[in-house]
């Protein structure tokens, strides 16, 4: 099996990281927090470590752990309790993760929900963006750092700037970038930053969080529970992280992420997946019926995620080709972001076929995609 599909989760992961859940599962599964035992104990530092570790590389105050990025984003967006009339905007390249969570709350809450302004070429008009900010005076901001549909790194620090002058939160969804691209919160004004750790942190599914910048500042609480501290209280604690990480925590995941973010943090992915866009790039440009959603002579502004389209051929059908005859596997489809897509002009192909690199890899996994794609079209 060749895997381009490292955008939705990284496969295979790095060795460690195997190692690691497996040693784990064996020796670290206890529950957190909620004992005076030695084990149990060394589960809460292992914890802390991890949070430590994670804040350092984001430049954050503090961290909370989540199940899933998409939770994470829920958690941010309830908390902030909008109220009607507030003006919110995202970008057109976010996730439904972002966008439908917005519209659930929108429709209840009654806030404004409005897209950060595109440019002809689909990079954000930044000068339009700015200059809407400061006749609206948006209550937040919401935008992705990099584009899960074609990689398109999206200017953090500038929207940063903007929405500091505005006196807005601002929220960034790094699912794709974190590991992948340099983060300070502090230099770029970011309020909350997401993570996914089974995505450019190699780690395992089922663990994630969102960093945060400033610890006055308190979300409206959406679960509640368990804590393991001041069980006679029962109100939730009302400072550090341990306000919003009620039950047992997923220590498994965590040691996992660990691992795997310190392989990450030693190893130059982004230089790797430049490397492996420029190749694949380059050579679909030498096919002929080849619709590209990536700006040539751009390559600074993506990490490894390729958008195209065959024409004749819904994205669909392609990806079906590919997995059955040639045991590839890529995505297709809308990839859960409707407002980039709709900008695109893709619905007539069903959305895109989706390349998405990872640290593992090769060349020649390439040009056996590229000679793949060579035969469906000259079928």
């Amino acid at each position: 099996m060749i895997y381009f599909d490292n955008a939705a989760t990284t496969f295979p992961k790095p060795e460690e990281v195997y190692h690691a859940l497996d040693y784990a599962q064996r020796n670290l599964a206890f529950n957190a927090g909620r004992g005076s035992y030695n084990s149990a104990l060394k589960c809460h530092e292992i914890i802390e470590k991890t949070r430590n570790y994670l804040c350092e590389k984001a430049m954050a105050k503090s961290l909370v752990f989540t199940s899933s990025a998409t939770h994470a984003i829920n958690y941010i967006i309830n908390g902030l309790d909008f109220v009607e009339g507030d003006i919110v905007y995202f970008s057109p390249y976010d996730h439904n993760a972002v966008v439908r969570t917005l519209c659930a709350y929108s429709n209840e809450k009654k806030f404004i929900i409005k897209q950060i302004p595109l440019k002809n070429d689909t990079t954000l008009d930044l000068e339009k963006f700015e200059f809407e900010c400061m006749r609206n005076k948006p209550k937040a901001i919401f935008c992705t750092h990099v584009s899960n549909v074609n990689g398109y790194i999206l200017p953090i620090y500038q929207i940063g700037i903007i929405s500091k002058n505005c006196s807005s939160t601002f929220v960034v969804d790094g699912a794709q970038a974190f590991g992948l691209i340099d983060v300070n919160m502090k230099d770029s004004f970011i309020d909350y930053y997401v993570f996914a750790g089974h995505k450019t942190l190699y780690g395992p599914l089922g663990i994630a969080g969102y960093f945060i910048s400033n610890d006055n500042k308190k979300l409206k609480l959406s679960v509640f529970g368990g804590t393991g501290t001041n069980s006679l209280d029962v109100n939730m604690p009302q400072d550090g992280t341990i306000r919003y990480e009620p039950s047992s925590q997923n220590i498994v995941g965590i040691y996992g992420l660990l691992k795997s973010s310190q392989w990450v943090f030693s190893n130059k992915l982004l230089e790797r997946e430049k490397y492996l866009y420029t190749y694949t790039l380059k050579e679909l440009n030498k096919l002929d019926d080849i619709i590209l959603y990536n700006l040539e002579n751009n390559s600074d502004i993506y990490t490894g995620i390729i958008s195209f389209n065959i024409k004749g051929f819904s994205s669909e059908d392609v990806s079906q080709i590919l997995s059955n005859d040639y045991d590839i596997c890529v995505r297709s489809g809308y990839h859960c972001c409707p407002f980039i897509h709709e900008k695109l002009d893709t619905k007539k192909y069903l959305g895109t076929v989706r390349i998405s690199f990872g640290y593992f890899n090769t060349i020649v996994e390439i040009d056996a995609l590229i000679s793949a794609l060579e035969d469906i079209i000259f079928e």
